[in-house]
Protein backbone atom coordinates (compact mmCIF):
# COMPACT_ATOMS: atom_id res chain seq x y z
CA UNK A 1 0.00 0.00 0.00
CA UNK A 2 1.87 3.48 -0.74
CA UNK A 3 1.55 6.69 1.14
CA UNK A 4 -1.30 8.02 -0.65
CA UNK A 5 -3.94 4.90 0.26
CA UNK A 6 -2.46 4.88 3.65
CA UNK A 7 -3.69 8.41 4.26
CA UNK A 8 -7.02 8.40 2.61
CA UNK A 9 -7.46 5.04 4.75
CA UNK A 10 -6.51 7.16 7.87
CA UNK A 11 -8.69 10.14 6.43
CA UNK A 12 -11.45 7.61 5.69
CA UNK A 13 -11.75 6.00 9.43
CA UNK A 14 -11.51 9.51 11.30
CA UNK A 15 -14.85 10.58 9.04
CA UNK A 16 -16.62 7.66 9.93
CA UNK A 17 -15.53 8.08 13.55
CA UNK A 18 -17.75 11.37 13.49
CA UNK A 19 -21.57 11.88 13.82
CA UNK A 20 -23.57 11.68 10.44
CA UNK A 21 -23.89 14.91 10.68
CA UNK A 22 -20.19 15.90 10.83
CA UNK A 23 -19.62 13.11 8.38
CA UNK A 24 -21.62 14.75 5.57
CA UNK A 25 -20.04 18.32 6.48
CA UNK A 26 -16.25 16.75 5.84
CA UNK A 27 -17.75 14.69 3.09
CA UNK A 28 -19.27 18.01 1.28
CA UNK A 29 -16.34 19.95 2.52
CA UNK A 30 -13.74 17.18 0.60
CA UNK A 31 -15.73 17.41 -2.54
CA UNK A 32 -15.45 21.47 -2.78
CA UNK A 33 -11.42 21.14 -1.88
CA UNK A 34 -10.63 18.93 -4.85
CA UNK A 35 -12.29 21.55 -6.60
CA UNK A 36 -10.15 23.79 -5.69
CA UNK A 37 -7.35 21.78 -5.92
CA UNK A 38 -8.42 20.71 -9.60
CA UNK A 39 -8.89 24.85 -10.64
CA UNK A 40 -5.35 25.64 -8.87
CA UNK A 41 -3.52 25.74 -12.35
CA UNK A 42 -6.32 27.92 -14.33
CA UNK A 43 -6.64 30.36 -11.33
CA UNK A 44 -3.01 31.16 -10.94
CA UNK A 45 -3.00 31.62 -15.37
CA UNK A 46 -6.04 33.46 -14.99
CA UNK A 47 -5.58 35.49 -12.09
CA UNK A 48 -2.59 38.17 -13.32
CA UNK A 49 -4.18 41.31 -14.77
CA UNK A 50 -8.01 39.95 -14.32
CA UNK A 51 -8.63 39.51 -10.43
CA UNK A 52 -10.54 42.69 -8.88
CA UNK A 53 -8.78 45.01 -6.48
CA UNK A 54 -11.19 44.54 -3.34
CA UNK A 55 -11.01 47.34 -1.12
CA UNK A 56 -10.17 47.82 2.95
CA UNK A 57 -14.23 47.58 4.52
CA UNK A 58 -15.23 45.17 1.80
CA UNK A 59 -17.32 42.74 2.78
CA UNK A 60 -16.91 38.97 1.31
CA UNK A 61 -18.80 35.86 1.11
CA UNK A 62 -16.27 33.52 2.22
CA UNK A 63 -15.92 29.68 1.42
CA UNK A 64 -13.17 28.71 4.42
CA UNK A 65 -13.78 25.22 4.23
CA UNK A 66 -13.45 22.31 7.30
CA UNK A 67 -10.45 23.45 9.92
CA UNK A 68 -9.87 22.09 13.29
CA UNK A 69 -10.68 22.92 16.72
CA UNK A 70 -12.59 26.49 16.90
CA UNK A 71 -10.85 27.85 14.02
CA UNK A 72 -13.74 29.49 11.63
CA UNK A 73 -14.72 27.06 8.98
CA UNK A 74 -17.85 26.79 6.24
CA UNK A 75 -19.03 29.53 4.56
CA UNK A 76 -19.25 33.15 6.03
CA UNK A 77 -18.96 36.54 5.84
CA UNK A 78 -15.73 38.38 5.92
CA UNK A 79 -14.03 42.16 5.51
CA UNK A 80 -10.88 43.13 4.06
CA UNK A 81 -8.56 44.56 6.13
CA UNK A 82 -5.65 45.06 3.50
CA UNK A 83 -5.40 49.04 2.57
CA UNK A 84 -3.86 48.25 -0.79
CA UNK A 85 -4.85 44.57 -2.54
CA UNK A 86 -2.74 43.96 -5.33
CA UNK A 87 -4.71 42.84 -8.46
CA UNK A 88 -2.60 39.93 -9.36
CA UNK A 89 -2.13 38.98 -5.70
CA UNK A 90 -3.80 35.57 -5.51
CA UNK A 91 -4.52 35.92 -1.68
CA UNK A 92 -6.16 38.62 0.76
CA UNK A 93 -6.22 39.27 4.79
CA UNK A 94 -9.85 39.06 6.17
CA UNK A 95 -11.74 38.91 9.76
CA UNK A 96 -14.52 36.51 9.71
CA UNK A 97 -18.07 38.48 10.50
CA UNK A 98 -20.41 36.03 12.61
CA UNK A 99 -24.37 37.09 12.92
CA UNK A 100 -25.47 38.33 16.28
CA UNK A 101 -28.66 39.93 17.91
CA UNK A 102 -28.42 43.24 19.72
CA UNK A 103 -28.83 41.38 23.36
CA UNK A 104 -26.69 38.52 22.90
CA UNK A 105 -23.26 38.19 24.63
CA UNK A 106 -20.50 39.08 23.00
CA UNK A 107 -17.19 36.88 23.26
CA UNK A 108 -13.91 38.43 24.47
CA UNK A 109 -12.70 40.27 21.00
CA UNK A 110 -15.55 39.88 19.41
CA UNK A 111 -16.69 43.79 17.82
CA UNK A 112 -20.27 44.96 17.41
CA UNK A 113 -21.00 46.59 14.18
CA UNK A 114 -24.90 46.29 13.70
CA UNK A 115 -26.73 45.60 10.90
CA UNK A 116 -24.42 45.23 8.36
CA UNK A 117 -25.11 42.06 6.01
CA UNK A 118 -29.06 41.79 4.75
CA UNK A 119 -30.37 43.89 7.60
CA UNK A 120 -28.52 41.06 10.42
CA UNK A 121 -26.22 42.46 13.04
CA UNK A 122 -23.43 41.35 12.58
CA UNK A 123 -19.81 41.07 14.85
CA UNK A 124 -16.35 40.83 13.72
CA UNK A 125 -13.92 38.18 14.90
CA UNK A 126 -10.68 39.85 14.98
CA UNK A 127 -9.13 37.22 17.01
CA UNK A 128 -9.58 34.66 13.76
CA UNK A 129 -7.64 37.14 11.07
CA UNK A 130 -6.44 35.43 8.35
CA UNK A 131 -5.12 35.46 4.76
CA UNK A 132 -7.09 32.80 2.04
CA UNK A 133 -6.80 32.16 -1.00
CA UNK A 134 -9.20 34.41 -3.43
CA UNK A 135 -10.22 31.36 -5.16
CA UNK A 136 -12.19 31.21 -1.11
CA UNK A 137 -14.20 34.15 -2.39
CA UNK A 138 -17.81 33.16 -3.74
CA UNK A 139 -19.32 37.24 -3.95
CA UNK A 140 -18.86 40.37 -3.28
CA UNK A 141 -21.30 41.96 -1.29
CA UNK A 142 -22.84 45.50 -2.25
CA UNK A 143 -22.18 47.26 1.44
CA UNK A 144 -18.86 48.43 2.74
CA UNK A 145 -17.95 49.03 6.59
CA UNK A 146 -17.36 52.64 7.31
CA UNK A 147 -14.39 53.91 8.78
CA UNK A 148 -15.30 53.81 12.30
CA UNK A 149 -16.52 49.82 12.08
CA UNK A 150 -13.03 49.59 10.79
CA UNK A 151 -10.79 51.39 13.53
CA UNK A 152 -13.37 49.33 16.32
CA UNK A 153 -12.06 46.35 14.58
CA UNK A 154 -8.17 47.67 14.01
CA UNK A 155 -8.41 48.45 17.85
CA UNK A 156 -9.56 45.02 19.29
CA UNK A 157 -6.63 43.31 16.71
CA UNK A 158 -4.30 45.49 18.19
CA UNK A 159 -5.29 44.89 21.52
CA UNK A 160 -5.30 40.92 20.87
CA UNK A 161 -1.70 41.31 19.39
CA UNK A 162 -0.65 43.27 22.27
CA UNK A 163 -1.75 40.70 24.79
CA UNK A 164 -0.51 38.24 22.55
CA UNK A 165 3.04 39.87 22.80
CA UNK A 166 3.28 40.82 26.89
CA UNK A 167 2.05 37.41 27.98
CA UNK A 168 5.24 35.92 26.63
Amino acid sequence: MNELDKALDSLKEAILTRTPKKQEILTKWLQKWATLIRCEESFREYRQPNLPRYKRGDILCVEYGFNVGTEYGGMHYAVVMEENNNKSSGQIVVVPLSSRELGDKLYTGDVFLGAVINEKSAVAKPNQIRAISKMRIKKKMPNQLNREQLCAIEIQLKEFLRLGVDKR
